[in-house]
């Protein structure tokens, strides 16, 4: 077999396993975001909980401080009834008493509101908050998982790459470039078998005569259609 052919077939082989590696930590990277984002995901519907809960208590605490001064004003209002001297003060007095229990009831009712919202709100925040949990759990064994198939595959992909780099140098100077080109491509193949008379790069059907010449491995043949080196074997 030509030396060339050997060589590339060889190459390619390596350079098969880089763009493998390249793919499975591309893979890896995207899971290990993906896992972030969940985590990111869970913490943000936490902290939202938790600040709808705060301006609830606050909500709540504002009204009972209006519903104390409202009882408060009514009290007043109760201890001027002996002091009433006409009709008309006393019908003032009643307007005042029907306005402010009216108040009263508004407040109490949007009190009893808030702690029913509050109730509700506090159940799905501490479910909220297991959800986290678990994520956070989960995500950081499958984070350091992934981190450690990065680094696996990594050191493969270097190594490969560091075979492929040095054994370039043993291709002659006329495929050389030509080759290192192809590999650059979007599925990186640079050299292919033949099937028969059909182009495994390309799936195209090569002239009768090219078949016969990449059969005898003598010389080095690229494929009419999609220029990539061929091989039969």
């Amino acid at each position: 077999m030509n030396s060339d052919i050997s060589g590339m077939i060889e190459l390619q082989r390596f350079w098969d396993t880089v763009l493998r590696c390249r793919d499975e930590i591309k893979k890896a990277g995207d899971s290990i975001q993906y896992w972030k984002g969940q985590i990111d995901e869970s913490a943000g519907r936490v902290e939202t909980l938790r600040e709808s809960i705060r301006i609830s208590k606050s909500s709540q605490r504002g009204r009972e401080v209006e519903l104390a001064a409202v009882e408060e004003k009514i009290a007043r209002l109760e201890s001027r009834r002996d002091t009433l001297r006409t009709e008309r003060e006393a019908d003032a007095l009643q307007n005042e008493l029907a306005a402010a229990t009216s108040e009263k009831s508004v407040l109490e009712e949007e009190i009893l509101l808030l702690m029913d919202e509050l109730e509700s709100k506090s159940a799905i925040l501490a479910e909220a908050e297991r959800e986290a949990g678990e994520i956070g759990r989960q995500s950081e064994s499958d984070i350091a998982m992934l981190e450690e198939r990065i680094r696996r595959f990594t050191a493969q992909m270097d190594e490969h790459q560091a075979r492929f780099e040095e054994g370039l140098s043993g291709l002659s100077a006329s495929v050389r470039p030509k080759f290192v080109k192809l590999t650059g491509t979007a599925n990186g193949k640079a050299i292919v078998r033949i099937d028969g008379e059909i182009c495994e790069g390309c799936r195209v059907k090569v002239p009768f005569h090219l078949a016969g010449e990449v059969s005898k491995r003598d010389r080095v043949i690229s494929c009419s259609n999609c220029g990539r080196f061929l091989y039969s074997g």
